[in-house]
C-alpha cells in the first residue's frame, strides 16, 4: 500500500508543481512575456481535458495499467521536449505533459479495487486521496522554495525525478500485486 500512496503523491506533485510553475518557467527561464506564457499554461490544462475525455474512450482498448504507463511516458516526452533549446517544442511540449497526466489519476483509482480487493477499496482510496492532496498542497511549495536557490530551470529535473519515482513505484506495486493475486489464486484452487 505504500507504493500506492507514494505513486498519488508523485502523480499529484507533478501535475500541481507545472500547473502552478510552469509560467514562472516560461518568463523567467525562456523570456516569454506573461501573457503568452499564461496561454502555454492553459494549453497544458486543455491536454488534461482532451486526456481524460479521450482516455475514457480509450479504457474499452487499454487496461488502466496500459493508460498509466502510457501517461507515463507521454509525461516524459514532455519533459524531453522542454528541455530541449527550441522555442517550437514548448507548446508540444506542455501539450503533452497536460496528455499525459489525463489518464493517470483515473486510472489509478479504477485499479483500486484490482490491487487491494473490493472489500478495502474504500479506505484505501480515501488514503490515496489524502496523498495526493499531500503533494499537491506540499510540492509546490517545496519547489518553489528550492527555486531560490536553483531558479526556475530546475523545474524540469524536479519533475523528472518525480516522474522516475512515479515509474519505479508502479512497477512495484504491479509486481506485489501480481505475486498477491497468484497467491490467492493459488488458495483458492487447493
Amino acid at each position: 500500500m505504500k507504493q500506492a500512496l507514494l505513486i498519488f503523491f508523485c502523480y499529484c506533485t507533478i501535475e500541481a508543481s507545472f500547473g502552478l510553475w510552469g509560467a514562472s518557467f516560461l518568463v523567467f527561464e525562456k523570456g516569454y512575456p506573461v501573457d503568452k506564457a499564461a496561454r502555454l499554461v492553459s494549453l497544458y490544462y486543455v491536454g488534461i481535458m482532451a486526456g481524460r475525455f479521450l482516455s475514457g474512450f480509450l479504457t474499452h482498448y487499454f487496461t488502466n495499467r496500459q493508460l498509466v504507463f502510457a501517461g507515463q511516458g507521454i509525461i516524459g516526452i514532455g519533459i524531453i521536449l522542454l528541455l530541449l533549446p527550441f522555442d517550437s517544442v514548448l507548446l508540444p511540449g506542455f501539450l503533452l505533459i497536460g496528455f499525459g497526466c489525463a489518464p493517470i489519476f483515473p486510472s489509478l483509482l479504477h485499479e483500486t479495487p484490482v490491487n487491494f480487493g473490493k472489500k478495502h477499496s474504500q479506505k484505501i482510496m480515501g488514503m490515496q486521496m489524502a496523498s495526493a492532496y499531500v503533494g499537491i498542497t506540499l510540492m509546490p511549495f517545496v519547489f518553489g522554495e528550492i527555486s531560490i536557490f536553483t531558479g526556475y530551470s530546475f523545474l524540469l529535473p524536479f519533475l523528472g525525478v518525480f516522474l522516475i519515482f512515479m515509474i519505479i513505484l508502479t512497477k512495484m506495486l504491479h509486481q506485489k500485486t501480481a505475486k498477491l493475486n497468484l497467491t490467492t489464486e493459488d488458495q483458492s484452487s487447493a
